[in-house]
């Protein structure tokens, strides 16, 4: 039975076909399944991975600066696990991993912890290139001490994982798997059978093209916000220019007339001494 939720339908379903684990939206969805996530960390991890809690697309907020909204963060015993897909070569940079693990643990530690029960950060990026160039298929990071080349339990890895390296092994066959568009090309059942769902079967392609209407919508809305906001910019950009040009205002004064918030100010200050 056929079915038409909304008038870009068919265009969805363009676009479904086309997507591959690579597409970290993509890959969210399909990471709903905490089966999914299990088996995927187990091969990366090269371990059991016993999952206390998961979740697809978590938001970390910051209210001094940066937030972030990550693709995977799971629990594992002590562990707290990080999955990122990055195709752009700039997104997987070694301090935003660093960044990523920071805010884990500002978000994951309580008031009074003792610091030697702080649980361990895991933050993997599966790269579409590779990004730190050295031509291996994964990359572990840790502390060491310079002078000896001891590890220092600082309770943090990085990992790096060359999805362009796709090796007759199991994390060959693996990332072969992140880049196909159509489920029976893949060598994992578990990925196969969570993908041909949402590709192949009625009530997935539903829920997909759901997902894709609701990020339609999400998009549109914060357009309309974004453009609120430039248009009380340009406005208030203007009536500085007015300011400092007729009335002889310095840029300080005319912040001070208009009341223009002082977390706001630094936007106008760059403008206007650039």
């Amino acid at each position: 039975m056929s079915f038409l939720i909304c008038e870009n339908s068919t265009d969805y379903l363009d676009s479904i076909a086309r997507l591959r684990l690579m597409d970290d939206d993509f890959m969210r969805i399909v990471f709903k399944d905490e089966d999914v996530i299990r088996q995927f960390l187990e091969i990366i991890l090269d371990r059991e991975v016993d999952i206390i809690e998961c979740h697809a697309q978590y938001d970390i907020n910051n209210i001094l600066g940066r937030s972030i909204s990550i693709d995977v963060l799971v629990r594992d015993g002590d562990n707290y696990i990080n999955i990122e897909v990055q195709r752009d070569t700039k997104g997987a940079h070694p301090k935003r991993a660093r960044f990523h693990g920071s805010l884990i643990d500002a978000n994951t530690s309580f008031p009074n912890e003792q610091w030697d029960k702080l649980p361990n950060v895991i933050i993997i990026f599966i790269t579409e290139t590779d990004v730190l160039g050295y031509g291996l298929p994964i990359y572990h990071s840790h502390c060491r001490i310079d002078e000896n080349n001891q590890m220092f339990e600082e309770g943090r890895e990085i990992i790096y994982v060359n999805a362009s390296i796709q090796e007759d092994t199991a994390l060959g066959r693996l990332m072969h798997d992140m880049f196909c568009t159509d489920s029976k090309d893949m060598h994992y059942e578990f990925l196969r059978k969570r993908v041909s769902y949402y590709k192949e079967n009625e009530g997935g392609k539903r829920e997909m093209c759901e997902i894709w209407e609701e990020i339609r919508r999400k998009g549109l809305d914060e357009g309309k916000i974004l453009g609120r906001q430039q248009g009380v910019i340009e406005e208030r950009i203007n009536s500085i220019k007015k300011l400092m040009r007729k009335n002889g205002y310095t840029l300080e004064e005319a912040l001070d007339f208009l009341d223009i918030p002082k977390e706001e100010r630094s936007t106008y200050i760059g403008i206007f001494t650039s």
